[in-house]
């Protein structure tokens, strides 16, 4: 194969645009490159067509094409027809000494314009080389806004979506449009698998060299072009051409992108910047796919256990509850007829299995809550005489603890239409907690009181900002003078399973359910549940709930 002639000008500091002389007369050509090269430009001279169509194939990038029409092995046309392929924005100028209509309309037909007719002037050729070379400028940039345009739309739908294998589709398809290639992939690091790729007609697959071509791109980070290695097949179709560009989100390469061709169009520079482009949309919704993958699968097995955690649950419940009834009323039985050691040993025993059976009313309870299954019963409920009951079931634990009880309620009744049993299991859990937590001979205190939404507002000091009305508010209190809680702990108290720092050893018994219990319930009831405590000086947990007058009785109902 005949080689260009590469000679620069030594007097130029940086180069030129790069022009291409094809004439079957070595004269001509090297007139042209002569006058050229003093312009600056860069000249490669060739006297074959088949030569000069090889060369613009493998990749070699050139801003103008001067070639003339009628030469023996190819005609100028089909030269600048291959050209036109290569690079859609090349300028081609044709030189003639045949300058007749039907060269000229053939020549336009192809989008040629630029004409020298031999012989001609010196200084013809400098214009008409300015001139081709300002409007390839002019194009240039039409195609890079056009390109920008396409890219703007195409982020638009690359962005909207979240679905993984959608987005890889989108990308594919605005690769293959901005990099004029037959197939693209996208790949992730360290993977030797394409998540996805897309050809423009038959089957495609990514080569070893393919591969490596990406990894290289990704590794680098920087866009890299590889030619005379076969990246992808098309079918049974080599594709020795590929550009890969590395895919980034806020700095960090989340993967590559390859794009193969059989033809050097991948290579020009308007593909790289379109490409580029492309990658720097695309890489931060790869990103988000893909987080938004491992979310959803992180999502489908929470799911999976919560689902497996409320049917044991519901079985270990169900199993559960039979035998511990058969246990309870046994003992008690038993324990009726006993008396002296026997007596007490039944009583614990009773106690253990009522705490077991506690336990699983909690569980039970507990996955009504988180599954939005909880059925309200309200009635009229007489408050102080709930308090009263509530600490008369505890009078054994009290007993033990040697703890003091204080009931500061009205005189007067306070009635309120809730569900009677979970409001009960309510104050059993604060009580419960008040007891474990209050060292032996403390003092408990359970309060009434109404209060109006501006006396709660000031209660709550900031702690909740969610006031659902603007009527009265009846506010219990369940205070004790135990261990306190620390501040960076308050926040944490009603989460399942926590409790505070010096009892994580379980010291204290429990399960860590019960306030968690205490306020799904009391939001479930309308309410709002918050605790104001000061270490080593005690806490004071308060329920507040809307207080509406319960309807009147008509006479003779």
């Amino acid at each position: 194969m005949e080689r260009p002639d590469e000679q620069q000008p030594n007097d130029q500091e940086s180069p030129g645009a790069r022009i291409l002389v094809v004439d079957d007369e070595k004269i001509i050509c090297d007139v042209c490159a002569r006058t050229l090269r003093r312009g600056g430009y860069i000249v490669h001279t060739l006297g074959d067509p088949l030569a000069a169509a090889e060369l613009l194939r493998s990749g070699e990038n050139f801003d103008l094409l001067l070639t003339d029409i009628a030469m023996p092995a190819m005609s100028g046309l089909d030269l600048a027809q291959i050209a036109r392929d290569v690079d859609p924005a090349i300028s081609i100028i044709i030189m003639t000494g045949f300058a007749s209509v039907e060269y000229l309309q053939r020549s336009v037909k192809r989008g040629i314009a630029d004409f020298l007719a031999k012989p001609f002037e010196i200084e013809h050729l400098r214009l008409a080389v300015t001139q081709a070379l300002q409007r390839r400028t002019i194009l240039r940039e039409n195609l890079r806004l056009r390109t920008i345009a396409h890219l703007l739309d195409d982020s638009e739908a690359i962005n909207a979506t979240l679905d993984l294998d959608t987005l890889v589709s989108k990308i594919l398809d605005s690769a293959l449009r901005q990099g004029a290639g037959q197939t693209a992939f996208v790949l992730l690091p360290g993977q030797q698998h394409p998540l996805a790729g897309r050809h423009d007609s038959a089957a495609a697959s990514i080569t070893p060299d393919g591969l490596r071509l990406a990894q290289r791109a990704m590794h680098d980070a920087q866009t890299v072009v590889g030619k005379g290695l076969a990246f992808a097949h098309l079918g049974n179709t080599p594709l020795l051409h590929a550009l890969a560009t590395p895919l980034r989100a806020q700095g960090t390469i989340i993967g590559g992108l390859v794009v193969c061709d059989d033809r050097a169009s991948v290579e020009r520079p308007g593909v790289h910047e379109a490409l580029q482009l492309l990658a720097n949309q695309a890489g931060t919704a790869l990103r988000n796919a893909l987080l938004y993958r491992e979310l959803d699968a992180a999502f489908r097995k929470l799911a999976d256990l919560d689902r497996t955690r409320n049917e044991f649950i519901t079985i270990a419940a169900h199993e559960l509850r039979t035998p511990l009834s058969i246990v309870l009323g046994y003992t008690m039985m038993l324990r009726d007829q006993m008396s002296g050691d026997q007596r007490e040993y039944l009583t614990r025993a009773y106690a253990s299995a009522e705490r077991i059976k506690e336990v699983v009313d909690d569980m039970v309870n507990l996955r009504f809550l988180d599954t939005g299954e909880v059925v309200l019963t309200p009635e009229q409920v007489d408050l102080q005489a709930m308090i009263t009951e509530s600490v008369a079931q505890l009078a054994t634990e009290l007993t033990a603890s040697a703890h003091g009880v204080v009931l500061d309620v009205p005189d007067e009744p306070v009635l309120l239409v809730v569900d009677r049993e979970k409001l009960q299991n309510v104050l059993r859990h604060l009580l419960t907690n008040a007891i474990k937590f209050t060292r032996v001979g403390g003092q408990i205190t359970v309060s009434l009181r109404t209060r109006s939404s501006e006396e709660l507002l000031t209660m709550v000091h900031g702690r909740i900002t969610r006031l659902g009305s603007q009527m009265p508010w009846i506010v219990m209190a369940v205070g004790d003078t135990g261990i306190g809680i620390a501040p960076d702990e308050q926040v944490r108290i009603f989460d399942r399973f926590y409790q505070v720092a010096d009892s994580l050893t379980r010291d204290r018994g429990g399960i860590g359910l019960g306030l968690s219990i205490v306020r799904d319930t009391v939001e479930a009831l309308g309410g709002m549940v918050w605790v104001q405590s000061r270490e080593g000086e005690g806490s004071t947990f308060y329920i507040a709930l809307p207080h509406e007058e319960p309807a009147s009785q008509s006479v003779g109902e």
